[in-house]
């Protein structure tokens, strides 16, 4: 089943801890490469009784996803924009010129949409992950729910949990569970990370490119009021 559409997967079928597919959108064409409006997708599978299944939410989403499509791109787009001077501040004049949200097919690529495992009245969230032309290393993430930008940041922004906790209210309880899990983990001699999946290794991994991105700011920042 992988590589599937994911829009053909009913909810509550088992689809593992991570599900990589596929899902039909062509308003996105002008934001891609092959221009063929399929986009690459990854799913978060919900764990129930052992197993990790498309929760409703989630699948409620996809449908959502199809259905508006360009309703979500505008969103997604108009967000954007409105977050474009802190952008600019952030890159300077790496930073192209944007007027409007037409602007904006010059200079992002959609790579893929994060179908998250957290909801809100009964919708998942789900993120953009998105290349740029004045970041190619960290690109744009823009995490949603339904027509509605909840975050923008770099590319990790479209995978952040911790984002959707903080909007739907549950960030306490997911803090005192990830707590819960830290502690007993290192009370058997081993780090907490040694416990995960290559999700959590490839979110680590863009952890550390984050940090390597402020660095990298702030060095050119001392440089320029060094100038002076």
């Amino acid at each position: 089943m992988k590589n599937s559409n994911i829009s053909e997967i009913q909810p509550n079928i088992i689809i593992g801890e991570d599900y990589d597919g596929t899902i039909d959108l062509p308003i996105w064409k002008d934001y891609q490469k092959l221009s063929d409006g399929i986009i690459k997708t990854h799913i978060i599978g919900v764990s129930v009784d052992y197993v990790h299944v498309l929760s409703k939410g989630q699948f409620e989403t996809i449908q959502y996803l199809t259905k508006n499509s360009e309703i979500v791109r505008d969103s997604l787009l108009h967000g954007l924009l409105k977050d474009y001077s802190n952008a600019k501040d952030t890159y300077e004049d790496i930073m192209p010129q944007i007027t409007g949200i037409e602007d904006y097919k010059n200079h992002l690529e959609l790579s893929y949409i994060h179908i998250m495992d957290s909801e809100k009245d009964g919708f998942a969230y789900y993120g953009f992950e998105l290349e740029s032309s004045w970041d190619p290393e960290h690109g744009v993430g823009v995490m949603m729910h339904k027509d509605r930008v909840i975050a923008i940041g770099l590319a990790d922004e479209s995978f952040n949990h911790w984002t959707t906790y903080k909007d739907n209210g549950t960030s306490k309880q997911e803090q005192h569970i990830w707590e819960l899990a830290h502690k007993n983990t290192t009370k058997h001699g081993r780090k907490w990370w040694s416990f995960g999946s290559k999700k959590l290794t490839s979110r680590l991994n863009r952890l550390d490119l984050l940090v390597t991105h402020a660095t990298s700011q702030c060095k050119s920042k001392l440089r320029n009021i060094s100038s002076y």
